[in-house]
């Protein structure tokens, strides 16, 4: 690691948190300000889909659920 900024990706307003996908192709951020989730292709470094919140969004409400989760 050389704590060197390699990419900068627009999403919603107020980015507080991160969570990854469990395969790591997938970066959800959620956007508090916009109250939104952002989901990035890790890949390409872009925002691949915008998730509109019910309410206010807070950083434990993107991590994606896996089978394992859901019950």
């Amino acid at each position: 690691a050389t704590d060197t900024v390699t990419a900068t990706i627009i999403g919603g307003a107020g980015a507080r948190g991160v969570a990854i996908s469990p395969d790591g192709t997938f970066a959800y951020v959620t956007d508090y300000d916009s109250n939104t989730i952002s989901r990035i292709d890790t890949a390409t470094n872009t925002v691949t889909a915008t998730i509109i919140g019910p309410g206010t969004v807070r950083a434990e409400a993107a991590m994606p659920l896996t089978s394992a989760r859901r019950k």
